[in-house]
């Protein structure tokens, strides 16, 4: 396998990122994929759709309650559902995406075990069952009262001022900017879908590396089935699944322009938080509907597996014609089944009788008589044949 660049920034539908070599194992199957969209040409078969989603973040920043009610509540929510979702379970990995991106708000009076008694108050999960959107809220409202993002960061923007990520984004997406960045299209066709369950199974469908945002272009014809058969069920309507998936890889691609050195999980989370400003958590669930029927298997094997089940049927009717197991006059009931295709029987053709062989009768004349053969032989005509007689000499 060729030696390519790490730093894949994925999105993907499991709690735990793709493993690289998974992708790349997948693009070095496909061989060259296609570019649906030039940033330095404008040029593409995504053209238009980054063109209009362009103009829906420029929209964003100038008219941003036109898209949707948004508290700071609710991105904060919205923030900590995406830790819970995707970040490790255990609380210091939490509490440690927490601290490198944002700042506690402890009281001077705060020692240690009251501070760590605050911070778990925030993961305290209850063993009752109630409604998962409440206990959220909940939890939302105690994190706001203990933490804060780092002010003007892109985090910030999407948890308190969305139209400022419209101007971020907008601005990353204009025309007039020169800084290049590609999306490329993977479509697999002639991949075996052996050589991409493991792609399938990480439920990876984008991917964002060295300015360029990598896309399974398969997913798209099931999320636009899903912006129909959802349609209303909240979000930002401006937007489809597609402009949330490409969005998100938009935002990592910044994320990372802004600071290379970011942690690939942090910037997910962040991204994801401002997907589901979009869209919802939908998206997650559009994924998952196109994981149950992809990858389809390759033309070569269904003409392989069409060939094989030819083969089981030729075998099969092989053993059942075998002379051995066949009845004796298996021939004879052969030659009375119908050939054709309407399966009607051949009429037999009548007999027509044939008329009796006449019978020759013996010459009453010669009966009896002698006679003599040119070479010196006798015979004598007895019912009407010749016997050989001996005549007597004198």
């Amino acid at each position: 396998m060729s030696e390519r660049k790490r730093g894949v920034r994925a999105w993907y539908g499991r709690r735990t990122p793709p493993d690289e070599n998974v992708i790349f194992a997948a693009e070095e199957a496909e061989g060259t994929p296609s570019v649906l969209y030039d940033h330095v040409t404008h040029e593409g078969e995504y053209a238009e759709i980054v063109n209009r989603i362009y103009n829906e973040m420029d929209s964003l920043k100038r008219h941003p309650a036109e898209f949707r009610t948004w508290t700071v509540e609710d991105g904060m929510a919205t923030y900590f559902q995406a830790i819970l979702d995707i970040a490790p379970t255990d609380m210091r990995s939490r509490v440690a995406i927490l601290q490198r991106f944002g700042v506690f708000k402890f009281r001077a009076a705060d020692g240690p075990n009251e501070k760590k008694a605050k911070i778990e108050a925030i993961f305290l999960e209850s063993d009752e069952e109630e409604d998962y959107e409440a206990i959220l809220r909940v939890q939302a409202k105690t994190l706001i009262d203990l933490w804060s993002p780092n002010e003007n960061t892109l985090l910030d923007y999407i948890v308190n001022q969305p139209a400022q990520v419209g101007r971020m984004l907008a601005d990353r997406l204009s025309p007039t900017n020169e800084t290049p960045f590609q999306i490329i299209g993977h479509p697999f066709q002639d991949v075996r879908s052996t050589d991409l369950v493991d792609l399938a199974e990480s439920k990876t469908v984008a991917y964002e590396r060295d300015s360029a945002i990598h896309l399974v272009t398969d997913v798209r014809e099931v999320l636009e089935n899903w912006d129909v058969d959802a349609e209303g069920a909240g979000g930002c309507e401006q937007f489809s699944l597609l402009d949330a998936l490409l969005l998100h890889e938009v935002v990592e691609l910044w994320l990372r322009e802004d600071d290379p050195e970011i942690d690939i999980l942090d910037a997910h989370i962040i991204a994801t938080t401002f997907e589901r400003y979009l869209k919802g958590t939908l998206l997650n669930v559009a994924v998952e509907d196109f994981f149950l029927d992809w990858p389809q298997p390759s033309a070569q094997e269904v003409a392989e597996q069409q060939k094989a089940e030819m083969e089981e049927q030729q075998k099969a009717f092989a053993a059942f014609m075998d002379d051995d197991d066949a009845p004796d006059n298996l021939d004879d009931d052969v030659d009375d089944l119908p050939m054709d295709s309407d399966g009607i029987l051949p009429k037999k053709k009548k007999k027509v009788a044939k008329a009796p062989k006449e019978e020759i009768k013996p010459d009453k004349s010669k009966e009896g008589k002698l006679f003599r053969t040119k070479d010196g032989q006798y015979y004598r005509i007895v019912d009407g044949k010749k016997v050989r007689v001996k005549k007597k000499t004198e």
